[in-house]
């Protein structure tokens, strides 16, 4: 088979290099293409959040069309659907089935393994509105008698807690469910109930409107403390004194009653530095979303009351009761002003990096140390190889003097030399490779009787003293 010139070969290589060469760059070229498109197309989506919010009109449903349009004026690329739901109940199935990923829900209320927190939105109260007839004046004189309430969301499941905690749970007929608020309003008016229930703000507007022109008049709801026993959630409140009308006060004085928190809760699936920029928004604009609560109640009065609600909006606290994790995008924002874990021990991690670097300047050393030992090494034992390489050379230079015997018998020994040095270590494997490979040339040689003398004209090396 022709051998290829030396050139050819040189330019087939470099064509194949360049080919690949090319085509690495055409790869390369593709993907960084491909991140710059989803980096693109990450920060150009917009991400879409259903918001559970309760009935029309109410507190809850009002706050999270506030917190919509706030949203959406800092951060347009967030678009928030405020859903109308039944209430809290409700808001925690739509959240577990991944059909919302916000919802407003009551703190006391069992949640599903996929909600998390996001914030304490304000606070709830218990609030039972007694007819003027029905001389309801305490909690047990609920006993024989009909209280309305509406029904799904969180506030029946309170008013059977109540009644359980008071021991009325056996009042046949006690507990009256109703479709809408206004029906449980329109209940109270005509004498169908003869109390209502309500978990919701002081001053709230249905509220308000009983309790100055049919006649309501408020309960005290005492026990709060032993009510938190059962649920942790559950806070003693008072209604202040004034709350529902200034002059004549209504109530007359502060009075005792149960305060559940309003939370806003997300999936857990939600991206966190959404829920994180929602969670900046809900602290940092609070006065903003408050106004908006006020032109929206304005715009149709039969919602709940424009209250600075966002006023009292705050991160929950330990003791506070509820008890479900934090959403890692709430959890991020409320941990932007803590000190990073190398600003609180600035001290401890400033000696490791010294002793660190002491360490790697040692090893550094002494990796350098033992190189330089090394190449000295090796190079006394290349030079070792070279001397038996001369050896060798030797004997080709004068083999012609010589007979094919005693080239063969200097050779031997010389390869006996080497081994010997091999085994010893002073010369490397790679080193007697070399030498026995111009060994077996000058054999061959030697053999074929193509050894020739060294010519007159030129002085004759010394020969090597091949015995050492």
């Amino acid at each position: 088979m022709t051998r290829q010139p030396l050139e050819l070969r040189l330019l087939q290589y470099r064509f194949s290099l360049d080919r690949r060469l090319s085509l690495w760059l055409i790869l390369s070229l593709g993907l960084v293409a491909a991140l710059v498109a989803y980096v693109s197309s990450s920060r150009n989506r917009v991400s879409v959040l259903k918001l559970a919010a309760g009935s029309e009109g109410g507190e809850s449903h009002l706050f999270s069309l506030a917190l919509e349009q706030v949203v959406e004026r800092y951060q347009p690329k967030i678009d928030i659907e405020v859903l109308i739901t039944p209430g809290t109940k409700e808001n925690l199935q739509l959240l577990e089935d991944q059909k919302a990923q916000l919802v407003a829900a009551q703190a006391d209320a069992p949640v599903g393994s996929s909600a998390r927190l996001v914030s304490l939105l304000f606070p709830d109260l218990y609030q039972l509105v007694a007819t003027n007839r029905s001389a309801i004046r305490s909690i047990s004189d609920l006993r024989g008698k009909r209280v309305g309430v509406l029904d799904g969301g969180g506030q029946a499941p309170s008013l059977t807690f109540l009644t359980q905690h008071y021991r009325l749970e056996n009042s046949p007929g006690l507990i009256v469910p109703f479709e809408t608020e206004a029906r449980v309003a329109n209940a109270f008016r005509a004498n169908q109930v003869d109390a209502v229930f309500w978990v919701r703000t002081p001053g709230n507007r249905s509220i308000l409107e009983l309790v100055q022109n049919n006649q309501g008049r408020l309960i005290a709801i005492d026990q709060a403390d032993a009510m938190r026993i059962s649920k942790p959630a559950l806070e003693p409140a008072s209604i202040p004194k004034g709350a529902y009308q200034g002059a004549p006060p209504i109530p007359d004085t502060p009075l005792p009653t149960v305060a559940v928190q309003r939370t806003l809760l997300a999936h857990q699936a939600v991206d966190a530095e959404v829920i994180q920029q929602v969670t900046a928004i809900l602290y940092e604009h609070r006065q903003e979303i408050d106004e908006s609560m006020q032109a929206l109640a304005k715009e149709n009065p039969q919602r709940a009351a424009g209250l600075p609600l966002a006023s009292y909006v705050r991160p929950p606290e330990a003791g506070s009761g509820v008890g479900v994790p934090l959403h890692a995008g709430a959890q991020a924002y409320y941990d932007r002003e803590k000190p990073s874990f190398v600003q609180a021990n600035a001290d401890y991690v400033g000696l490791l990096l010294t002793v660190t670097l002491l360490i790697g300047s040692w090893t550094w050393q002494g990796k350098n140390l033992i190189d330089r030992r090394r190449r000295e090494v090796e190079q006394k034992r290349k030079d070792k190889a070279d001397d038996y390489i001369q050896i060798v050379i030797n004997l080709m230079d004068s083999g012609a003097a010589k007979g094919v015997a005693e080239v063969r018998q200097e050779l031997d020994a010389v390869l006996k030399r080497a081994v010997r040095a091999l085994v010893e270590e002073r010369i490397s494997q790679e080193s007697f490779q070399s030498f026995r490979v111009i060994w077996q040339i000058v054999l061959e040689a030697a053999e074929r009787g193509d050894l020739q003398a060294q010519p007159a004209s030129q002085p004759k090396p010394p020969a090597q003293d091949w015995r050492r």
